[in-house]
């Protein structure tokens, strides 16, 4: 079985929303087996800022749909955009 890595940008749903605690929750909502390598946050516009996340995990199936899905849930996202997944 291989390993899998998968990069997210996670967009608040403004620049009020405080990214920093949203970046400390993330572990929270990730399923079982599901290991975050890296979290930064970056400016991206207007002073609006995104969470690039960077997660490790066993190529299991479904298991990055019910990451995704995790990610989504977390209060104050408004979207999660997949910028890579690949094996390791």
């Amino acid at each position: 079985m291989g390993r899998v890595a998968a990069s997210y940008n996670l967009l608040p749903e403004g620049p009020e929303v405080p990214v920093e605690e949203v970046r400390e929750r993330i572990p929270s909502v990730m399923p079982s087996g599901v290991m975050m390598a890296d979290a930064q946050i970056k400016p991206l516009a207007f002073g609006l800022k995104i969470i690039q996340a960077t997660f490790i995990m066993d190529d299991v199936e479904g298991i990055v749909d019910r990451l995704e899905e995790s990610l989504r849930g977390l209060e104050g996202i408004q979207s999660v955009e997949t910028v890579s997944i690949t094996l390791i």
